[in-house]
Order: structure tokens, then sequence, then C-alpha cells
């Protein structure tokens, strides 16, 4: 039998390899980029806890990677990309970020996969985001 996970679960393994500094620290560069970033950037500028916001990020990767919980708050990204009123248009320029970030602080393979699992996360997103910029329909038929 093979022990390797499949393709669709590949990331659940990342906490092994990565580990939760690797974690950290990639989510902490891509935050730090974010906010320089000429269009992402002006939608974290009411973010007030920087320091925050990388830890619970880095809590909620480390889970989907297949890490245990170690802090008792919950993320939702679909409820804070809707707070921050991202377009759903700049979920392209977060994946190619994300992507440049990943690459800097993994190995090939480790980004890949992880950048796999962030690409659906990001389409969810996106999905979530475009509902919320369509006009109500008119129930006045």
């Amino acid at each position: 039998m093979n022990s390797r996970p499949s393709a669709a679960h590949a990331h659940r393994q990342l906490h092994q390899t990565i580990g939760r500094q690797g974690i950290e620290r990639a989510v902490s560069l891509f935050y730090e980029r974010i906010r320089t970033h000429p269009a992402l950037g002006p939608y974290f500028e009411q973010v007030r806890d920087w320091d925050e916001l990388k830890q619970r990020i880095g809590h909620f990767w480390w889970l989907d990677l297949g890490g245990e919980r170690y802090r008792e708050d919950v993320y939702n990204p679909h409820a804070v990309h809707r707070h921050l009123q991202i377009p759903p248009a700049l979920v392209d320029d977060w994946l190619e970020l994300f992507s440049d970030t990943l690459h800097a602080c993994l190995d090939e393979e480790q980004a890949a996969t992880w950048f796999e699992r962030a690409k659906k996360m990001a389409e969810w997103v996106r999905t979530e985001l475009e509902k919320r910029s369509e006009p109500e329909p008119d129930d006045r038929r």
C-alpha cells in the first residue's frame, strides 16, 4: 500500500516538512510584502496589529497544512476579505504575491504544494467576493 498522500491531500503533510517556524516565516514575509503592494496594500491599511494578524494567519495555515491547533481563535478568510472590501479581481494579485513569497521561502516542491492549496482557497474566496459584489435581485415583481 502506498503511504504517500494523494495529490489532493499532499498539503496536509507540509506541516511536517516546513515546520511551524517555516510557515510563520512565509506568512510574515507575505504580509510585509502586502503592506507595500500597490494594489493590495491600501486594503490592509486598516490593520492595527500586524503581529496578531500574522500569528492568526500563521495558525490558520498551520492547521490547513496538517498541524495541530495551538490557538483557540478561528479564522474565516471569506469574512475577512469581505470586511476589507477587496475586489474579486485582486485575488490574482494576491496569488501572484503569495506564489513569489512561497518560492522565496521554501524549496520548489513545498512551494508548489502549498500554492496548489492556496489557489483552491483563493477561488473559494473569489467566488464569495463575487457573490457579495453582485447587486441584490429585485424581489418586487
